[in-house]
């Protein structure tokens, strides 16, 4: 611990004070040697006796310990925390002798180490004006400027439904599907600025940081702008946001999906108004369902919505999914899942966060999995029977719910080979440029030749599938970046259960399993070095909330 927590003298109106704490058994106390070798070093006068009493007594206030006896002036520097400041404050002597100069003010800050930034206006100001006992600014460094980050104008959206220009902008949670025309400017893009290094009065350099540029990329349909100031649309259409890519698609509105349909596959948005039956399929880049599906299969590059649930379903979404409730479900999200009231026999895993938003909802039977964070309002059948020890009774006893957190082997083994990928993408790339080069030379000297040309064309389209192939899997992995650093920041991973979870329910993070022996309520369940613990769910939640998936209306 510091000496200046430990005790602290000062000199107020001539007078020297002395602050000990009081003492905690077990915690490190001021030493009498201390105290002693500062007053010594500060050439002032003191009674022992009077200095041994305040020392046993440790009252935590100041006590007075002698009058100040010098013909000098008293000067005591303080700096700021960051050092970018520095202040003098000035006891003046009981009777005046040499007087004060400026000289004497710039010797005492130079003993402080302090060079830099000192302001002689100021200090005449000091001496003119004769401002004693208390701080008066004498030195300032240079501030240091941060960079600003970078931030879009989504002109896309009504001007009053815009987020405000500087904020940070969720893509998942804009709402889309607003109908645009070819050439109209979707987002208009502001780039983030560099900082401006800073020094401290002492001399130390305090550096700036740089924004981050914010990351949104033209997708199908649209394209820079020549000045790469906006994404603009190379196609009419309805605006649609998957991951951090801005597309523009064609919509197919159904009224229904069952035997009279078949199965749906479209190249586009797929918005259905009623209800999808059992066998039947759906795929599409986007899948919005008004009513709800049976023992069917969902399958979407990105965002997923079934506004009245999911029943016996298997569904495959790259992006979000937002259902009403599901029942033996199989369900593969991207990032988030959202459903409004409960999860009930099924088996599902999501990249990121997985929640319940109704206060009654729940979540029984069957594995749910996430990359990083569940948040349940309960685990449990609503009404289960419990003993007095909180213990479930056998007659309404089920299969155990497991409820577990962190990044599976698999998305591990998923993130490595999209950089593998990737990578035999580039190398292909390469060699088809540097094909594509020798035949352009060989066309250049013996001018033109059909066969050359059509072994042009089979070079061109293989070399842009591998531009098409690295991009993509680049987007995919950085998806994977972003869940792993949120992986990192919250240790493996979180499970928040807000109202109760009952005995019998299995809890896994980082491969560590707690099963909850007699039934609990508001629990946040965590890693640490000993395995897992549990702590309360709403002080906790505070530090994560901001992490969780809200859907646009």
């Amino acid at each position: 611990m510091a000496k200046a927590e430990l005790y602290k003298i000062t000199i107020n109106d001539g007078k020297v004070m002395l602050r000990i704490p009081e003492q905690l058994v077990g915690a490190e106390t001021a030493s009498m040697d201390d105290i002693q070798a500062e007053l010594h070093l500060r050439n002032l006068n003191y009674v022992p006796e009077q200095l041994l009493e305040i020392y046993n007594r440790t009252s935590g206030e100041f006590d007075y310990l002698a009058d100040v006896e010098t013909n000098d002036y008293t000067l005591q520097i303080e700096l700021s925390e960051d050092e970018s400041r520095a202040y003098v404050n000035i006891i003046p002597p009981s009777e005046e002798g040499d007087p004060l100069t400026m000289e004497l003010i710039i010797a005492a800050l130079e003993g402080k180490n302090i060079f830099q930034g000192i302001s002689s206006k100021n200090i005449k100001n000091i001496i003119a004006d004769k401002i004693y006992y208390e701080p008066a600014l004498v030195a300032s460094g240079k501030s240091v400027v941060h960079g600003k980050n970078g931030y879009p104008e989504l002109l896309f959206l009504p001007e009053k439904s815009r987020p405000a220009l500087g904020t940070a902008v969720k893509l998942e949670e804009v709402a889309v599907l607003q109908k645009v025309e070819e050439g109209q400017e979707l987002v208009r893009l502001m780039s983030a600025t560099m900082g401006e290094n800073g020094y401290s009065i002492t001399g130390k350099l305090i550096t700036a940081k740089s924004g981050k540029q914010y990351r949104i990329r033209p997708g199908r349909n649209t394209r820079y702008n020549s000045e790469g100031t906006h994404i603009i649309a190379s196609k009419s259409g309805v605006v649609c946001l998957n991951n951090d890519s801005i597309s523009v698609e064609k919509i197919k509105v159904v009224d229904k999906v069952d035997a009279s349909t078949g199965h749906l596959r479209f190249d586009g948005i797929v918005k259905i108004r009623g209800n999808v039956a059992d066998r039947c399929s759906v795929e599409a880049v986007r899948i919005d369902i008004g009513g709800s599906v049976g023992k069917a299969r969902l399958r979407s590059l990105g965002e997923i919505r079934v506004a009245q649930g999911l029943k016996g379903t298997i569904v495959q979404c790259g992006s979000s999914l937002h259902t009403s409730h599901m029942t033996d479900t199989q369900a593969n999200v991207g990032e988030h899942l959202l459903v409004d009231d409960f999860v009930l026999n099924s088996k599902v895993f999501c990249g990121s966060t997985l929640q319940i938003t109704a206060p009654y909802g729940y979540v029984y039977g069957g594995v749910i999995q996430a990359g990083n964070l569940i948040l349940l309002p309960n685990v449990g059948l609503p009404g289960t029977k419990e003993t007095k020890s909180g213990k479930v009774s056998e007659e309404n006893s089920e299969p155990h719910t497991i409820l577990e957190v962190g990044i599976t082997t698999n998305n591990r083994k998923q993130f490595n080979e999209l950089q593998k990928l990737t990578d035999t993408a580039l190398q292909s790339l390469q060699d088809n440029l540097t094909e594509i080069d020798t035949i352009l030379e060989q066309l250049e000297a013996g001018g033109w030749d059909e066969e050359k040309i059509e072994t042009l064309s089979e070079f061109e389209t293989k070399a842009e599938k591998n531009v098409i192939s690295a991009f993509t899997n680049l987007r995919k992995r950085e998806t994977h970046i972003e869940i792993k650093d949120l992986n990192r920041i919250s240790n493996g991973g979180v499970v928040f259960i807000t109202g109760k979870i009952l005995t019998g329910t299995a809890i896994n993070v980082r491969r560590s399993r707690f099963n909850v022996p007699v039934t609990a309520t508001d629990k946040a369940y965590s890693f640490d070095e000993n395995g897992i613990k549990f702590n309360s769910c709403k002080e906790l939640l505070k530090n994560y909330q901001q992490y969780f998936f809200r859907m646009p209306a």
